[in-house]
């Protein structure tokens, strides 16, 4: 998000872009849109989850399963609780083309000597 290394920004953003179709759409009812809807968004969540420490470490399911099925997000709900199918992950591993935005190959910043 702010130039070519990952920052604490990304990261804390990449949870949210993470959570939004499988969870918070349906779940809080923001549907105007899905990310998959919007480009620019889109790419640069797909680019953060093909990037070691994100995809391998992001559980649809377990996101699904607290925002769909937990009483702790809406106590006073009589609905039937239902755990949606999905996200189909290869549209997550699809090509983002987002290297050509970077002058490094490198995402991560290091100190110099490590």
């Amino acid at each position: 998000m702010h130039g070519d290394f990952i920052t604490d920004t990304d990261v804390r953003l990449y949870t949210t872009l993470a959570r939004f179709d499988a969870a918070y759409y349906n779940g809080f009812n923001t549907n105007r849109n899905l990310i998959r809807e919007f480009p620019n968004l889109w790419g640069y969540a797909r680019d953060l989850y093909q990037t070691p420490g994100f995809g391998d470490t992001t559980d649809f399911d377990a996101i699904k399963r607290h925002y769909h099925l937990s009483i702790t997000i809406n106590p006073e709900s009589t609905e039937e609780k239902i755990l949606p199918k999905g996200p189909d992950l290869s549209v997550w591993e699809a090509p983002h083309s987002r290297a050509r935005l970077s002058d490094s190959q490198d995402k991560f910043r290091r100190k110099k000597g490590n």
